[in-house]
């Protein structure tokens, strides 16, 4: 078996050709509701009365209609000046954004090169990181980038990380050792406030022929050492 290096998994079919999270809303059919269980927009607008202002970043966020929707949303309650969201995504496909609305912006970038600048009040990665290459290192960066409030909801299949040497519970206990809550049923990651949690694990590359995963999807497996 072949490892793919960073550079090699972003030309990969089964990254450029993921469809998990392209079209997907903000709440209703098809919606981040639906996989996370909360609607965003009303987040949004509950943090802002709470908080003065609010962050989000959208990880792997495909044409971006959940940060529009959830900004229109804002928009319509005048509060779209009282927030900042952004999205990031490897293909440049974005939906554009509606006039007078100026709270969204989309990066064409990789979530592991992201080097963050800026902690957020709300960060979601819906499926995107079963197409990542070192997923232990882009969650690291995201533990590490929420406010003191703030929360992140993410898709995790801890089928598609290999450990070689290491229990079959390992990541398992390094969640729980830092608060951070996952589901094996339904492969949610959750977590509220900043981490700095360290894995100590090395990345050794990534394999795109594993297969599909829980979502029927094929899907990338990093192996660590």
């Amino acid at each position: 078996m072949k490892l793919l290096t960073e550079s090699e998994l972003i030309a990969s079919p089964v990254v450029a050709n993921s469809r998990m999270n392209r079209e997907r809303n903000a709440s209703g059919v098809n919606s981040y509701e639906k996989e996370f269980k909360f609607r965003p927009e009303d987040f949004l607008a509950e943090y802002i009365q709470a908080h003065g202002h609010v962050k989000w970043l959208d990880i792997c966020c495909g044409e971006g209609k959940a940060l529009i929707q959830a900004a229109s949303h804002l928009s319509a309650l005048q509060l779209h000046d009282k927030a900042t969201l952004k999205g990031m995504d490897l293909i440049d496909g974005f939906d554009p954004v509606p006039a007078g609305i100026s709270c969204v912006s989309f990066d064409i970038q990789s979530a592991v090169t992201w080097e963050p600048t800026e902690k957020y009040d709300l960060i979601t990665c819906s499926h995107g990181l079963h197409y990542v290459g070192d997923k232990l290192k882009v969650l690291s960066r995201i533990f590490a980038s929420l406010s003191e409030n703030g929360v992140f909801y993410g898709h995790l299949d801890l089928g598609n990380i290999m450990i070689m040497a290491v229990g079959d519970d390992y990541l398992k206990r390094a969640f729980k050792k830092n608060d951070i809550q996952y589901n094996g049923r339904t492969k949610l990651l959750y977590c509220k406030g900043p981490r700095t949690v360290t894995f100590g694990l090395n990345y050794v590359g990534a394999d795109d022929k594993s297969g599909p995963n829980y979502t029927g999807q094929e899907a990338v497996t990093s192996y660590y050492t």
